[in-house]
């Protein structure tokens, strides 16, 4: 079982890191460069997941790859290098969650009645909610640093939360900060967007339903699949982990395995944001191809300034 980890270690990370760093540097190009997106918070949120993801991407997922690959692990070496890397590891993991379900509560507010509401969803609100959201993640996993040691009671050291309590603490944190409440306030912004949506269309009854029932369904897509990949790829890691953690005494080799493997898994919705949110949307996927559009176009004419500009040779008639 460890060897098959091993063996999708090697080839799905590197993948799952070039993909997802083409995506996310993708997101942050189309999000800044498009003026129509540039000056709206759900943009705001949207640049803040991808530059989340780009970091996790590189400073938690290649570290660890290297490590099962080469079998080089500074975490085992020095005790600062450890308590610094599992604790931002679980930062960078829990952050992106909350970054999607902010975005669903900037919608929620944009499609309000209420005008309190509608002036949350502004880029200086956004940028408050971003970096609030951040601190107090980075407060809520504190206890990491402090607790976290090298166990060198067996034959290869480890770097974990010796202490049982904290250790068991970590879990139930990781269960409900990481796999419970994101895609529960996600099905409630995006269930409630979506329900005065639909009394909005029934009330003003425009002339084009076609074109709102379309945004509706939309809505609803962006709600499914976030909750499908969420439930598929996070929980089993999540329950995996917890049983690991609550049998510490009792370690089984097969528990390892399957929560490297789900690792793997749950590694996988960091390089996704771009394919499923960005072209996954009508919208989002308009505005890629006319940011292409533009570039093309620019880059069209200065190649043919720069042809303009250079002098044209004169043909000389040689005399008999």
């Amino acid at each position: 079982m460890e060897s098959v980890y091993i063996q999708l270690n090697r080839y799905i990370i590197p993948t799952i890191i070039t993909f997802g760093t083409i995506g996310a540097l993708t997101n942050q190009v189309l999000f800044y460069f498009r003026k129509q997106l540039r000056t709206t918070s759900c943009a705001l949120y949207f640049r803040a997941l991808s530059a989340n993801d780009l970091i996790t991407l590189w400073f938690v997922m290649f570290p660890q790859w290297f490590k099962v690959q080469f079998h080089i692990d500074p975490t085992v070496q020095y005790v600062w290098y450890c308590k610094l890397s599992l604790y931002l590891t679980y930062t960078f993991y829990t952050l992106s969650p909350y970054f999607i379900v902010l975005a669903c509560f900037d919608r929620l507010c944009t499609c309000s009645t209420n005008a309190r509401l509608r002036k949350i969803a502004t880029i200086p609100i956004a940028s408050i909610f971003i970096s609030s959201t951040i601190i107090l993640i980075f407060i809520v996993y504190s206890y990491i640093p402090i607790w976290c040691q090298l166990n060198s009671s067996s034959s290869i050291p480890v770097c974990v939360i010796i202490d049982p309590i904290y250790s068991k603490l970590l879990a139930l944190s990781l269960l409900l900060l990481y796999c419970l409440i994101p895609p529960v306030l996600m099905i409630i912004f995006c269930s409630s967007t979506f329900i005065l949506l639909r009394q909005q269309r029934h009330r003003i009854m425009p002339v084009n339903q076609t074109r709102l029932r379309h945004r509706d369904n939309q809505l609803l897509k962006m709600l499914v699949i976030y909750v499908t990949s969420n439930i598929v790829s996070i929980l089993p890691f999540t329950i995996t982990y917890f049983l690991q953690i609550f049998s510490y005494n009792n370690l089984s080799p097969l528990t390892n395995s399957l929560v490297g493997l789900f690792t793997i898994l749950l590694d996988l919705t960091y390089a996704t944001s771009f394919y499923v949110y960005t072209l996954g949307t009508p919208f989002y996927r308009d505005e890629l191809y006319n940011l292409l559009r533009s570039i093309w176009q620019r880059f069209h004419r200065n190649a043919n300034a720069i042809i303009n500009r250079q002098p044209r040779r004169v043909p000389t008639t040689i005399e008999t």
